[in-house]
């Protein structure tokens, strides 16, 4: 009889989170019996992409309603804001009692959680005849609350999965603190798990960047890097949605640009690959990553990857001048002329693109299942 894995998410909307536990679950579903509990019921979601094997429960048939919140405080409507803070309140409690009674009612082998709140609860609540995983997909930014969570919260937690050996250094460190833990720290990284049979052919006179609207990802950084490329006849296509999508589009009209961006809102997987094969670098600015599941996706189209340096995440995917460029010290102008590099050396373009497909060897499904069944035993 197969061994029962429970996994703990928020949602299964489009995310790097998200698209990490879905490929795992669909790695691992031959093995165990999979189930996963999800808090928020999203409308736009990945289910498809879910072997149909995995059971999934939702625990609240809503979705999050911080953006109806914002934009009614912003528009001075003191009605709508109180209801829309009242609800959140409410929801805000739902989850914390609705994930903890799960927790403590699972009778599965492997309870497995994937973020902060959800790790707590189920070093709390994880009964002591199953084996407790908790993951971080972040990078910590050397947070003193954060680091400080785990060292004290995360006492009855069997395993903690970090995403690079730089954080499995960090927690071990972190965990040297507390005396009555038992956490063993492992690295696992973010997996690919399918290769693409198809490769950009680096011909397409597009520059694209994938993933949510929002301060952290620096997108503002891409728009400005982008209006000063040597080649005007390039395009810039940037996926997702967000809260600062309005203050994106404000900037490429001020930078006059508008007609050569092309804001496409959420896309799917599967739309996603389309727009991935008709471009010829990926580009990314963000100020923090755990282990970017889009970079991965980027590099398994062929596509050279231009990124800003950050502590951690990057190195472990992108090896400067070989199948991208990483910027030190976030300097625009560098960033602008490896751009332009690129873009002017059509034979060192092509040999990045074939650099970077043979640099994913390391985050293929096979590669990554073999560590998982490592601590699944």
């Amino acid at each position: 009889m197969k061994k029962k894995i429970t996994f703990f998410v928020l949602h299964l909307g489009y995310g790097g989170i998200e698209t990490s536990v879905i490929n795992t679950v669909n790695s691992l579903i031959d093995y165990f019996d999979i189930e996963i509990v999800s808090f928020y019921n999203l409308e736009k979601n990945q289910v498809n992409m879910i072997d149909k094997k995995v059971k999934i429960k939702y625990l609240y048939e809503g979705e999050p309603n911080k953006k109806e919140f914002i934009k009614s405080v912003k528009r001075f409507n003191v009605v709508k804001a109180f209801k829309e803070g009242k609800k959140s309140l409410d929801i805000i409690n739902k989850k914390k009692h609705l994930v903890a009674d799960a927790i403590k009612n699972s009778k599965s082998d492997y309870l497995i959680s994937t973020r902060m709140e959800f790790n707590i609860l189920l070093s709390e609540y994880g009964s002591d005849k199953c084996i407790k995983i908790a993951q971080e997909h972040c990078y910590h930014n050397h947070n003193k609350k954060y680091l400080s969570t785990i060292k004290d919260k995360y006492n009855n937690i069997d395993y903690l999965l970090a995403l690079t050996k730089t954080l499995e250094n960090d927690y071990k460190e972190v965990l040297k603190g507390n005396t009555i833990t038992k956490t063993k720290v492992v690295t696992i990284p973010n997996m690919l798990y399918e290769i693409p049979k198809e490769v950009s052919n680096l011909n397409s006179k597009n520059l694209i960047t994938v993933g949510r609207l929002d301060t952290l990802k620096r997108n503002d950084d891409i728009i400005r890097a982008f209006s000063k490329i040597d080649n005007k006849d390039y395009t810039l296509t940037i996926i997702g949605d967000g809260k600062e999508e309005d203050n994106l589009k404000n900037l490429t009209s001020e930078l006059n640009i508008e007609d050569r961006v092309i804001f496409t809102g959420y896309k799917t997987k599967e739309e996603i690959k389309n727009y991935m094969l008709n471009s010829n670098i990926f580009l990314m600015a963000s100020e923090t990553e755990g282990l970017p599941m889009v970079l991965l996706e980027a590099l398994s189209y062929g596509l050279p990857c231009i990124v800003y340096d950050i502590e951690n995440g990057v190195r472990d995917i992108i090896e400067d001048s070989y199948n991208g460029f990483i910027i030190k010290n976030r300097n625009e102008e560098e960033y602008v002329n490896r751009i332009n590099h690129l873009l002017s050396n059509e034979s060192e373009l092509k040999q990045f693109g074939k650099n970077a497909r043979e640099s994913i060897n390391n985050f293929t499904k096979e590669e990554v299942v073999k560590k998982w069944l490592d601590i699944l035993k």
